[in-house]
């Protein structure tokens, strides 16, 4: 699969299971300790993106189950990779290339490095090599070019990396995947500006047989557990007084259960109208980080037991997604976890804290019913606060501004498709033009 590159909106008839791809991010540590990743170099003599860097992967056939089998075969006839050698830990959401084709990244761990033979197909591949993942989250041997397409402005980020004397080019959507996916495994944001297209695609969810993404609610839940799995991949260190540390540094728990008409739903609470920020308004259970919190999972648990009552012990935390970074430069994690045991957990406000514990639909996140928007700018950077209104046992809430916006992600990501609405995100929620406050 070549180095797809950034494009447009696909036509109706691309939803069908087949016009779809899927790449493999196949991780292992290296012999430094660091985090790297598979890549190949295409052949010379293909039709298309001849000699261009990519990750294994293509177009998806007839006898694949789903975008794992896709991306697993795709790697066996690529690069002689096992599919029993990889465990598969997530699937990233779609990106898009300029035919309209979705091409979903799957993330893989390389169980034994030594166990791996690398054979490549010289019809598909010249030559095989790894690169660390946390590059692609430093400016170090970067370059962009402006590309536009239909009238859309969008960075293209070029990274040039060598390896045994062999110069290679890594480029257009294969650097996009690695770049989102550097963010995710290393709980921070790049030091650059994104600046992606700006492609809005209404993504068709597969199969109830798809073992990734399940029309049976039920279901659900199980496969989230299964696939979602980062978190626990790599822990960078953390300055107790920097950016990165306790004083700049928060943690907000999206737990999620199953609710009584087998829908997805996640826990939220009314902030108490008599604390001095935010007082009122709609919230995920989190807060700051503290001295003894060994990680953003610790914060974000501690808080909900603290906010709500609700013990770690009940949550099996499943992911972690990309910071948010708020207009004062504090880092926001989202912590995914879900509710063991509904019956079992017995909300108890914080009457200090908490005015009203409530349970809305993940869904809903995704839908254009009960929502508002309105447009706003930060330094020049003009974007739109989303505004979803849900009534629960005859009381109104709006849930709005940061709190939407994580949980917009967080149902993208589990439902598997783009939102029904234009999101466009403010530039500083990626730590691109925030304000750093001492």
């Amino acid at each position: 699969m070549g180095s797809v590159r950034p494009g447009s909106p696909p036509p109706a008839s691309t939803a069908g299971s087949t016009d779809r791809a899927a790449v493999l991010v196949c991780l292992f540590q290296g012999d430094d300790g660091d985090l790297r990743v598979i890549l190949t170099k295409r052949a010379s003599t293909l039709s298309s993106h001849s000699g261009e860097v990519a990750l294994p992967g293509g177009k998806r056939e007839e006898g694949d189950a789903d975008d794992v089998d896709t991306a697993l075969r795709e790697a066996k006839e690529e690069i002689g990779l096992e599919s029993s050698q990889v465990n598969v830990v997530t699937v990233l959401e779609p990106f898009v290339n300029k035919q309209g084709m979705p091409v979903v990244p799957v993330i893989g761990i390389l169980n034994v490095r030594e166990a791996f033979k690398p054979a490549p197909n010289p019809a598909e591949v010249e030559a095989l090599f790894d690169a660390p993942m946390e590059m692609f989250i430093k400016d170090d041997n970067r370059r962009v070019e402006m590309g536009e397409w239909m009238g859309n402005k969008y960075l293209i980020h070029i990274f040039d990396y060598e390896m045994k004397n062999k110069k290679y080019t890594i480029w257009g959507l294969t650097a996009s995947i690695l770049i989102r996916a550097a963010s995710i495994v290393y709980e921070r944001p790049p030091p650059f500006v994104e600046q992606n297209p700006s492609y809005k695609v209404a993504f068709v969810v597969e199969s109830e047989d798809n073992r990734m993404v399940s029309s049976k609610p039920e279901q659900r839940l199980q496969t989230l557990a299964q696939h979602f799995r980062l978190q626990k991949l790599v822990k960078p260190g953390l300055s107790p007084t920097g950016t990165m540390g306790s004083i700049k540094r928060a943690a907000v728990l999206v737990c999620l259960f199953q609710g009584e008409e087998g829908d997805l739903r996640v826990i939220l609470t009314k902030r108490a109208s008599t604390l001095s920020s935010h007082s009122g308004e709609v919230a995920l259970p989190g807060g700051k980080r503290e001295q003894g919190d060994a990680d953003d999972v610790d914060t974000a648990l501690r808080e909900a037991k603290e906010e709500i009552g609700l013990d770690p012990s009940q949550v099996n935390i499943i992911t972690i997604l990309e910071p948010f970074v708020t207009k004062q430069g504090m880092t926001v994690i989202p912590v995914i976890g879900i509710l063991s045991n509904k019956e079992a957990f017995n909300p108890a406000p914080n009457a200090a804290e908490v005015e009203a514990i409530f349970y809305a639909p993940l869904e809903m996140f995704l839908k254009d019913e009960n929502r508002r928007s309105e447009e706003k700018e930060w330094m020049g950077d003009k974007y739109l606060l989303h505004h979803f209104y849900f009534e629960d046992d005859g009381k109104e809430y709006v849930i709005w501004a940061l709190t939407a916006g994580i949980l917009i992600k967080a149902a993208s990501i589990v439902y598997q498709r783009q939102p029904a609405f234009v999101e466009r995100r403010p530039k500083f929620w990626s730590g691109s033009t925030h304000v750093t406050t001492p």
